[in-house]
């Protein structure tokens, strides 16, 4: 009498049939993936409406928008010192639909500056693209005697510590900018931070605060308008939309400077294609000449780079700031 086969082939020849069949479907699944992007982008700025984070995001959300079909949604969240920014983006989904503009304030510094800033820059994010780098703009009012840098320098050491400075922040560029000022010039001023570039220069326009370095994308306008006085620039060569102010360098002390800088960073985990992707299209739309011009014009230099470059920079970026906030006793709460 013939025996039926062991069950165990049965079962093996199903376990089989079944690895076919999954198989086969594989593909499809593949291709029911949808494509990104497939609806809008939160990008996330640190900083008031009207500062250089929140222009260069409309700038290069509408961009984007028009790239993809997909609508870039700017979405300001300013206080804290931009930590209320980066809880937000390190808290959102992984999946490359929440951006968030990252400054040297919020990826580079507040981790050196606060006991606990509710995230870490190295741990919680991914690099994605940087995209501009910019000196800042020494200003007084108009009203103010000094006529050049070491006219203000001197005017300040005269009355020190009564001198007040205004900022967008502690930890931001436009504060560093003063702190090493000060430092390298022997000066005793007091910081005001704002929620922003904007109110800063406002209250310098007002006459109540004596000086401030601020971002060009906003103070060049207040220049060109008589509003503030612009005495020099902290990054190493004059802009070429002011080139008659000079360096802070130029104007008396060697070896001075001080750039802000902006990128796009995401939530730690975004799928790599999906990054690669972004760095690639911002560093063509932040590349084309119609952008790289109006940039220069604001006093803004194109940079473009990999994720990884971005990544190496930004640690640079924090195991130097951290050398000099210590040295200087800043501290944020």
């Amino acid at each position: 009498m013939r025996q039926p086969p062991p069950r165990r082939c049965r079962s093996g020849a199903a376990r089989l049939l079944g690895l076919a069949i999954a198989a086969s479907f594989a593909p499809l699944a593949v291709q029911a993936q949808p494509p990104y992007p497939d609806r809008s982008i939160r990008l996330i700025v640190a900083t008031a409406a009207g500062g250089a984070s929140d222009i260069l995001a409309r700038q290069v959300g509408q961009k984007l928008t028009e790239a993809w079909g997909q609508p870039v949604v700017v979405d300001p969240r300013p206080g804290a010192n931009g930590n209320i920014a980066a809880v937000a983006a390190a808290r959102a989904p992984a999946d490359g639909y929440t951006l968030m503009m990252g400054t040297i304030g919020v990826m580079a510094v507040n981790v050196s500056i606060y006991r606990d800033a509710g995230y870490d820059p190295a741990r919680d994010f991914d690099p994605v693209a940087r995209l501009v780098r910019f000196s800042n703009i020494l200003v007084v009012h108009p009203s103010n005697p000094a006529r050049t840098m070491q006219e203000f320098i001197l005017q300040t050491r005269e009355r020190p510590g009564r001198a007040t400075y205004g900022s967008p922040g502690n930890g931001g560029s436009p504060h560093l900018a003063m702190v090493v000022f000060a430092r390298m010039a022997g000066l005793e001023m007091e910081h005001v931070p704002y929620r922003g570039a904007a109110p800063a220069l406002s209250d310098l326009i007002a006459g109540n605060l004596v000086a401030a370095f601020s971002d060009p994308l906003v103070t060049l306008p207040q220049v060109a308008d008589g509003r503030v006085r612009a005495l020099a620039v902290s990054g190493p060569q004059r802009l070429a939309a002011a080139p008659t102010i000079p360096t802070v360098a130029e104007a008396g002390l060697p070896g001075y400077d001080v750039t802000g800088w902006l990128g796009i960073v995401a939530p730690r985990g975004v799928p790599a294609p999906i990054v690669a992707r972004l760095n690639a299209e911002l560093n063509r739309i932040i590349r084309e000449p119609e952008m790289v011009a109006r940039l220069a014009s604001q006093g803004a230099e194109v940079t473009t780079g990999t994720p990884e470059e971005f990544g190496a920079y930004i640690r640079g970026e924090i195991a130097r700031w951290a050398q000099v906030t210590r040295e200087a006793g800043i501290r944020a709460e």
